[in-house]
């Protein structure tokens, strides 16, 4: 149908196109005459075709506004279905776009979705990794710090061990060295061999009846093993030769260190719990092997509750 449209505005475009070339043919014929008739002098006939001619021209601009307003028309009304048909194009185009758009976009969103949920998931992994990594670095810190702590008590072991061994080697070499007993008793209380400790004490104090700091390291360990008052006894003696040698600081801490001692065995107490301290003295002391000589102390303080003048010692 539109071919046929098409066909039948080109006859009448080719329709029109004759008239004009008729009119023009018609006009260069008037123009002719007119001017073959002036050429021959008369005037009234060479205004005839003149005119004639001057008619076909204004009625050939007519036909050619006319022809200009019809082509302009159609002109028109081919674009605007030209315009039609391709906004319609254009719709449709758009309408798939915006469709495919949406799909892409509703997959790219599910795809950061999923994403986001591996991420998030792996986030949480490395956290729970990171927080047991951290848990076993606290772990091996601690276990680290052990071993520290157990080589430093193993090397404190070694060395006082070392250094009873020189000592030994010292009492070997001179035996009637009573600073080397006493040295040798501090590294075996150092290692808790308390009874190693008050052998080596009692032994510099055979040597040495006058060493004060012996009374007093031995004095304190029999206070650890529960005998009190040989403990006080000791500590009294410890307090008379610092005095004696003028060691002012230690002769008070032994002094006062006896008396607190002194104070807790006579404090008052019911008999049952008098019993108790009597009877751990009596054990104390049957556990203590070594063999027990006495020292004859008086006047050391003026306590009138103290009914003991002559006090016996370990020595």
């Amino acid at each position: 149908m539109e071919n046929q449209v098409e066909q039948q505005e080109l006859e009448n475009q080719n329709n029109n196109s004759n008239l004009s070339d008729i009119f023009d043919i018609l006009s260069g014929v008037g123009l002719v005459g007119g001017a073959v008739g002036s050429f021959l002098g008369n005037a009234a006939f060479a205004a005839i075709p003149l005119s004639f001619s001057v008619a076909l021209q204004i009625a050939n601009r007519r036909q050619l506004k006319v022809e200009l307003a019809q082509m302009q028309e159609s002109s028109t009304m081919e674009m605007t279905q030209l315009m039609n048909s391709n906004h319609s194009t254009l719709v449709e185009q758009l309408q798939q776009l915006k469709q495919q758009g949406e799909n892409s976009l509703k997959q790219q969103d599910q795809k950061f979705k999923t994403l986001v949920n591996e991420l998030s998931d792996r986030v949480q992994n490395n956290k729970e990794s990171f927080t047991l990594l951290n848990g076993k670095e606290n772990e091996l810190d601690q276990f680290y710090h052990q071993l520290e702590s157990q080589l430093n008590k193993v090397e404190g072991v070694v060395e006082t061990l070392q250094n009873i061994e020189n000592f030994s080697q010292m009492i070997r070499t001179n035996p009637e060295s009573a600073e080397a007993y006493y040295q040798r008793g501090l590294n075996h209380q150092k290692l808790g061999d308390k009874t190693g400790a008050m052998e080596d004490y009692t032994e510099a104090l055979h040597l040495d009846s006058t060493y004060a700091r012996a009374y007093h390291t031995r004095g304190v360990i029999l206070a650890e093993i529960g005998n009190r008052k040989q403990a006080v006894e000791d500590l009294r003696l410890a307090a008379k030769y610092y005095f004696e040698q003028g060691d002012i600081e230690s002769y008070e801490q032994a002094r006062n260190l006896s008396k607190e001692f002194y104070e807790v065995r006579h404090s008052p107490v019911n008999t049952e719990t008098a019993e108790v301290i009597d009877s751990q003295d009596e054990m104390s002391q049957e556990m203590n092997s070594a063999p027990m000589d006495l020292v004859t102390v008086g006047g050391l303080f003026d306590d009138e509750t103290d009914s003991e003048e002559n006090i016996s010692i370990l020595g």
